[in-house]
């Protein structure tokens, strides 16, 4: 890769300069963490972001407050992400056998994380249908963190803040047009289609 003999000041560099366990990484490694990223703005954070604008036209005192606040986007933005995730089912292999729920999943066993119900579990968050930006569960405090973070995670969340700051700025007075509530649809991914909005 060019990037290693002739490194500059951006992303693709760092990531060539990077090192995993003492060891630089590889084409590979950078390569995919370079897709992923890209990635990271596509059709998920789409989703994510309409149903995020969705919550807050649904809650316009909470609106109002994000508007005057700015830096409580990262937090409405993550409790966004937990009520109404954009992927709500994720598909895994099992690699190896897993005891669950009194019985074995054998290795190669496809697996169905419902992500979606994950995020209402009553026994987890209170009022789990309640979209709230000040939800102080720990689970919600912590989103986004842990051994499997996705680092597009951090990139759909600033392009989020950005898009959002951005909107507000040029709709100030931004509410649902008149008659109009969203309706999420799909199964795999899931989100409002269409959001009708009066801009002042």
């Amino acid at each position: 890769m060019r990037r290693r003999s002739h490194p500059g000041a951006d992303l693709l560099s760092a990531l060539c300069g990077g090192r995993a366990d003492g060891q630089a990484l590889s084409d590979d490694a950078v390569t995919g963490l370079a897709c992923t990223l890209l990635t990271g703005g596509g059709e998920a954070t789409a989703l994510a972001l309409a149903s995020f604008l969705a919550n807050l036209l649904d809650h316009p005192a909470q609106l109002d407050l994000v508007r005057a606040r700015p830096g409580l986007i990262p937090g409405a933005w993550a409790e966004s992400l937990r009520r109404d995730p954009p992927a709500p089912v994720v598909l895994r292999r099992a690699t190896a056998p897993i005891a669950l729920g009194g019985t074995t999943l054998p290795a190669g066993a496809v697996v169905a994380c419902l992500v979606g119900s994950a995020g209402r579990d009553p026994y987890r968050f209170a009022d789990p249908d309640r979209y709230d930006i000040f939800r102080a569960d720990p689970a919600h405090l912590a989103f986004g963190a842990g051994p499997h973070y996705c680092p597009a995670t951090a990139l759909a969340g600033l392009a989020a803040e950005c898009g959002l700051r951005a909107l507000l700025d040029a709709m100030p007075g931004l509410r649902w047009a008149p008659g109009f509530r969203s309706a999420p649809r799909g199964l795999m991914t899931r989100a409002p289609r269409r959001l009708l909005v009066r801009p002042c």
